[in-house]
């Protein structure tokens, strides 16, 4: 399990900085909002992310507690404080693949260079991150047989919708145009 946790660490610590800095590009978007569709738009996604940073806050010093455990019998089922860290791990696992619709959410809309080469660059190293991290707690969660049943795991039941070889035809002002994003239409709704 130790090696898991040095997994999880940077995973999580990468993905803290991930959303601090998409949140600083979408304060001044907030900020100076066109109108109130798009204020609330992107205040939705910043207090969710926000949320996600508050439980990052309290579940990185958690793996740092159980990366120090010296003893076997810590990583129990039995043990009321690794059933948290578990259930906070598997928590932020769909907090992840959020992270990663958000960032395509953003997409659309910041097209200029420089925000959306640091977006896709965020959201490579996300969705990749999220697929080790899904990976990683369904052996964790079968080595425990814990009988844990993920209610999010009908996301990714029949394919991965947040895999970029899917095609999405984005309908706006100007004429349409395909671009290539890791969501279906059915993921909105």
């Amino acid at each position: 399990m130790q090696e898991e946790l040095k997994i999880f660490y940077k995973i999580f610590t990468t993905t803290k900085d991930a959303i601090e800095k998409f949140m600083n590009m979408l304060d001044p978007v907030i900020q100076n909002a066109a109108d109130e569709h798009e204020r609330l738009y992107y205040h939705h996604i910043y207090e969710e992310e926000e949320q996600r940073l508050s439980r990052l806050v309290v579940l990185i010093p958690l793996i740092q507690k159980f990366q120090q455990a010296k003893d076997q019998k810590e990583f129990s089922p039995a043990n009321n404080e690794f059933n948290r860290l578990l259930q906070e791990l598997n928590l932020e696992k769909f907090g992840l693949h959020n992270f990663v619709e958000h960032l395509d959410l953003a997409l659309f809309r910041f097209t200029d260079e420089d925000r959306s080469s640091l977006l896709n660059s965020l959201r490579e190293v996300s969705y990749k991150d999220y697929q080790q991290v899904k990976q990683m707690l369904i052996d964790i969660n079968g080595r425990f047989d814990t009988n844990f049943v993920d209610p999010h795991a009908h996301h990714d039941e029949h394919h991965d919708h947040l895999d970029r070889s899917q095609t999405v035809t984005v309908v706006t002002h100007a004429p349409q145009i395909k671009q290539r994003r890791g969501f279906t239409v059915g993921s909105l709704i």
